[in-house]
């Protein structure tokens, strides 16, 4: 951990200030919206090549579930604020409703619109439960774009309720649910609009972040910064003033791993590095940035505080297996304190 950032934002800001600006986010009224995915965790011990076959060979240990995508999103987020509305597309088979419903915190008003032919989407990961190393994983998942008479219903479900809230959130996974007349109505009719368009093993290639022209707010880990402009080794400082030019977006964080956070605003960089020595899982810490910073952008809250706060965020997340807990505002603070406080 470096030290010397620590003790800048320690002097500089301090807990109390950290702790007023995450009560500003109280009184956001807030609507997420994105594809639903439920995620498997199957714990297995492996046991070595099959004699037979070429293959390895496991024993089934125990398995978990937890809400994905655009469900975990809402999660984090409902601990800041006080309700929060979630636009969610599910299959028409294999549901997993109850678990969707069971799942979300009380605070999620919960709208979700069916998808024909599908089930909701599911990812299996099977995991080796001695050193939690994914070992594959499988998708139930039909992504190809929803029908036009379902484009239809949900454009003119969110042309009237966009403009109720001070913030949408868009979680695109680029499973086939947001497409360009859905993009066009969120951008359209948000009062302040938040994407985070992932680019993922389903579909690369197909989901970079400039099917949006004018987002308030966008985050990207390193390589969704990187595809869009075909910029795969250059320096990233030159690849930011790139995207920059070419996509004009004003306000972007970039996740970058080991390396820590870079935030954009207007022309300047406010980076800061990463806070934690371990790791359990990845997966989803990106989505927990993205849900604390989106909320932090609205409120304006200083250009230095937004990296370090997601940084936080995702230090958290990273150190939880799967979505098996969101980062909660009493989880947040508790790693602050703990940071800024140091030896002391």
């Amino acid at each position: 951990m470096d030290k010397k950032y620590i003790d800048k934002i320690k002097k500089k800001f301090g807990l109390k200030r950290i702790e007023c600006d995450l009560d500003k986010l109280k009184s956001l009224n807030v609507l997420v919206i994105g594809d639903a995915i439920i995620d498997e965790y199957i714990f297995v011990i492996p046991k070595g090549r099959a004699i037979k076959d070429p293959i390895l060979s496991v024993e089934y240990e125990n398995h978990e579930i937890y809400p994905g995508g655009a469900l975990a999103i809402a999660g984090h987020i409902s601990s800041y604020i006080n309700k929060v509305k979630l636009v969610t597309l599910i299959g028409d088979h294999n549901t997993k409703l109850d678990f969707i419903k069971k799942s979300l915190p009380g605070n999620i008003e919960l709208k979700t619109f069916i998808k024909k032919n599908a089930s909701t989407i599911i990812k299996k990961r099977y995991i080796d439960s001695y050193r939690n190393n994914k070992l594959f994983k499988i998708e139930y998942i039909n992504d190809k774009p929803i029908e036009n008479d379902l484009t239809e219903e949900i454009v003119n479900y969110l042309n009237g309720e966009l403009p109720k809230y001070d913030l949408v959130v868009v979680g695109d996974f680029g499973h086939g649910f947001i497409n360009d007349s859905i993009r066009e109505v969120l951008e359209n009719k948000s009062n302040f609009l938040c994407v985070n368009a992932q680019s993922n093993s389903a579909n690369m290639g197909y989901n970079y972040i400039n099917h949006y022209q004018k987002p308030g707010f966008i985050t990207m880990d390193e390589q969704e910064i990187r595809l869009p402009l075909m910029k795969r080794f250059d320096e990233i400082n030159n690849v930011i003033k790139e995207f920059y030019k070419k996509f004009s977006y004003n306000k972007f964080l970039i996740t970058a791993g080991n390396k820590g956070l870079i935030f954009f605003n207007n022309g300047d960089l406010y980076k800061a590095p990463i806070l934690i020595d371990t790791v359990v899982d990845t997966v989803g810490a990106g989505d927990a940035v993205f849900a604390l910073t989106s909320l932090l952008i609205k409120t304006e809250v200083d250009n230095e505080l937004i990296p370090f706060i997601g940084n936080c965020a995702g230090g958290i997340k990273a150190n939880i297996m799967g979505n098996k807990e969101s980062v909660t505002k009493e989880k947040l603070l508790k790693f602050i304190k703990e940071k800024l406080q140091g030896d002391e």
